[in-house]
C-alpha cells in the first residue's frame, strides 16, 4: 500500500492539530460521528459525489474507515472546529488514494457556516501543512462546475483546471466535473 512520504522525520497524523486564528483542524474521531451524521445532508452534498448517510451506522462506518486510512498514512480526514467555541463546522481531507504524491483535497462545511470563508481557510491550512511536511508533486481538487464558491478555493492557491470530466455521484448520476491542479 502506498502512503504519504514525509519530507523529514516520521508522520504522527493521529496527534496532528493545525491551527489558525479561527480554526482548529484535528483528525477525525468517533467523537464527531453524531455531528457528521446531522450536518452532512442533502443540501451540503448538492455539488458532491458522496451522499448523506442513511443511518448513524453508515456514519460510524465512514469514520472508522477514515481512521484506518489515516493509520495507513494514505488519507487524512480532519474535523474543522471553531478555535474558540470548538463548535463542529465540517470536514476537510487530504486523500492519497493510490497516488499519495498527488493527493486530492476535499472539503465540506455545514450549512450554518457557509459564506464565512471557513472552507478556503481550512483548505489553505491543509495545503500549507502538506506542502511543508509531505513529498507532494501536486494536489488535485475536483469540483462541480456550478459550485462557484468552491471553485474559488483552488484558484486562490494558484490552481488551474487541468481536466474536465463527469464525476460519479454515489446516489447515481454525475457531476459536471472540473479538476484543478495545485502546485505545492
Amino acid at each position: 500500500m502506498l502512503a504519504f512520504e514525509p519530507i523529514t522525520g516520521v508522520l504522527h497524523l493521529d496527534s496532528l492539530e493545525i491551527l489558525s486564528d479561527r480554526l482548529i483542524l484535528k483528525p477525525i474521531s468517533t467523537e464527531y460521528t453524531r455531528y457528521i451524521f446531522e450536518e452532512f445532508n442533502e443540501e451540503v452534498t448538492r455539488y458532491m459525489g458522496p451522499s448523506p448517510a442513511k443511518s448513524i451506522e453508515d456514519t460510524v462506518h465512514f469514520v472508522e474507515q477514515a481512521i484506518q486510512k489515516r493509520i495507513a498514512n494514505n488519507d487524512l480526514t480532519m474535523v474543522i472546529l471553531d478555535r474558540h467555541s470548538e463548535e463542529f463546522l465540517g470536514c476537510v481531507g487530504l486523500h492519497g488514494r493510490s497516488t499519495p504524491k498527488t493527493p486530492e483535497i476535499g472539503i465540506w462545511i455545514k450549512l450554518k457556516a457557509h459564506g464565512l470563508g471557513i472552507g478556503k481557510e481550512a483548505v489553505t491550512l491543509v495545503y500549507t501543512w502538506a506542502r511543508n511536511n509531505l513529498q507532494i508533486d501536486y494536489f488535485t481538487y475536483p469540483v462541480d462546475r456550478a459550485n462557484l464558491s468552491s471553485r474559488k478555493i483552488p484558484e486562490s492557491l494558484g490552481g488551474s483546471v487541468f481536466n474536465e470530466e463527469p464525476l460519479p455521484r454515489m446516489n447515481g448520476g454525475t457531476l459536471d466535473g472540473v479538476i484543478y491542479k495545485i502546485l505545492p
